[in-house]
Parts: C-alpha cells; structure tokens; sequence
C-alpha cells in the first residue's frame, strides 16, 4: 500500500482564485507582499452597496489613506476596492493597514 505524501490541512486554491489574486496584484503592486492565500482571505465590499454606519474599511486602491469610518448612507463608490474590517481575519487586516 502506497503512502499519500504529508499535505498540510488547507484546500489547494482554485485556477479562479489565483486568477483573482494575479489580478489584484496586477493592479496594486503593493498587493505583491501578499501570499495567494492571504488574498484569498481578503473580501471586498460590492460596488454601489451602502456601507454599514460606524463600521471601519479600508480602500486597497488608497492605502496611504488609512482605515476609516463608515457614514450614514454612504455608499461604495464605482471603481472602489473597500474592505470592510469585520469581514476579513485580524491578521489580514493588520497586514493590509501596515500599508506599505
């Protein structure tokens, strides 16, 4: 009986999701010091969606600008890259606001 060679626990990533994280690398450089699976973690808010009030996000596409808080009725604007903190592990949060 042959053995299956030690694997770690995680799922392998898709074509899609390295297509996915190809592509946000593409268009943030600085996304480059982030692993596929680190990227994988990392959900961005839908275009034209209101932003949940008090909440804190963060803009991929403007990180020199830092985290910031949600307002009443504000919405996600088109062509924005938000993250919304409770959406994503502490860890990819931390690493995403220690822009760069």
């Amino acid at each position: 009986m042959q053995q299956q060679p030690n694997r770690p626990n995680q799922p392998e990533m898709a074509p899609r999701q390295h297509q996915e994280a190809a592509r946000l690398r593409a268009r943030f450089e600085w996304l480059n010091r982030f692993s596929d699976e680190e990227l994988q973690e990392i959900s961005l808010c839908e275009t034209g969606a209101e932003m949940v009030s008090g909440e804190t996000y963060f803009d991929i596409s403007h990180p020199e600008k830092g985290p910031f808080v949600g307002l009443p009725g504000q919405l996600i604007p088109e062509g924005g890259c938000l993250v919304r903190k409770e959406a994503v592990p502490a860890g990819a949060w931390n690493k995403l606001t220690t822009y760069p």
